[in-house]
């Protein structure tokens, strides 16, 4: 019989661990480089004349025998009165959805669903980001320049202070009440040296890794400021509909950033083309970067491509959009969870 399963309830009693999260993350990161779509589609969005969209993920999870999709909702704001706001304001969230079936037989195998606010962990995003990251960045990093302050931070720091030994954090924010308390809860979280500064040029000084993870739709720092063996990664990402609709094309990044990385990295380079995603289809089009020269994350961690090839170089990884078979292989591993534990009921 199919469960239907909260995930929250999994959440509350603490079954959720990082350290498994970002595994079975990276994993799945290394399926989509050795199976492409077998197990992975680049992610759908359906933007509707009111302005809220339905995004739709689709992906298998191999190595527990599912696949599926997750689908979510929100109505995102990135223009008011035909100007461009400098943030992405969401005004509505629909909770995610996950639907599961046995690869094997075909059977539904389970429903799942997750509530959204705020302030709720983002495991998906933050681990990709970790996994990326981590490939990508030198070896002796311990100091990051956090451009962000809102829940996409917050869970992002949660991640990669799991696959890197910080020493310093400096966080770079518009609103300095949000920086400042961000910080102070951070630091009692993770008990990490957390520092508010007042500049982008502030918390570049003397960053090993480079990191946007908040609701910009403007590229966060002067890619001039960027120093030889830093690693940047920007989870800022467009859509061709939300471009259409608003006139807003989202960028993390400028474009002096896309010209001094040595090494460029996204998701999925079919979902890059087909968004017509910011900083680097805009590179593309403009004729400073090729598609050749930008390399997938699943195919670093399948090792069919190289990464870093010395200290010096500055690496890049755009967490361009949400991977169908990291979505689904979170969802078989909440379906793990709940089934040891009894949790869940039978449809």
């Amino acid at each position: 019989m199919a469960l239907l399963i909260d995930f929250d309830e999994v959440e509350r009693q603490g079954l959720i661990d990082w350290k498994d999260i970002i595994e079975l993350t990276e994993k799945a990161l290394a399926d989509l480089g050795v199976y492409g779509e077998q197990v992975n589609h680049p992610r759908r969005r359906l933007h509707c004349p009111s302005l809220t969209r339905i995004s739709l993920h689709a992906g298998a999870a191999m190595p527990y025998g599912l696949l599926g999709m997750m689908i979510h909702s929100e109505l995102p704001i990135v223009s008011a009165e035909g100007k461009a706001l400098l943030t992405q304001v969401v005004k509505g969230r629909g909770d995610y959805v996950y639907v599961l079936y046995d690869a094997g037989t075909a059977a539904l195998a389970a429903i799942i669903r997750r509530r959204r606010d705020q302030r709720g962990v983002d495991y998906r995003t933050a681990a990709t980001s970790a996994v990326g990251t981590r490939r990508l960045m030198r070896e002796d990093s311990r100091s990051l320049a956090l451009f962000g302050s809102s829940h996409q931070a917050r869970s992002h720091l949660h991640a990669l202070s799991r696959v890197m030994d910080l020493k310093r954090v400096r966080v770079f924010s518009p609103n300095p009440e949000h920086r400042k308390s961000f910080c102070r809860e951070m630091e009692t979280a993770l008990s990490l040296a957390m520092e508010p500064v007042e500049s982008p040029s502030d918390a570049l000084a003397a960053a090993d890794v480079v990191l946007e993870a908040s609701n910009t739709t403007v590229p966060v720092f002067p890619g001039r400021m960027l120093q030889p063996g830093m690693h940047v990664t920007s989870i800022a990402g467009s859509n061709r509909e939300l471009a259409a609709q608003q006139g807003v094309v989202r960028k993390g990044v400028d474009e002096e950033t896309i010209k001094r990385s040595d090494r460029i990295f996204v998701n999925v380079k079919e979902q890059t083309r087909q968004d017509r995603q910011g900083e680097i289809f805009q590179a593309v089009s403009r004729g400073y970067l090729s598609w050749e020269r930008i390399g997938e994350i699943g195919d670093l961690l399948a090792r069919k491509s190289g990464g870093r090839k010395n200290a010096a170089q500055i690496t890049f990884y755009n967490n361009n959009a949400g991977i169908g078979v990291v979505d689904v292989s979170l969802a078989a591993h909440i379906y793990r969870l709940a089934k040891e534990r009894g949790l869940g009921r039978e449809l």
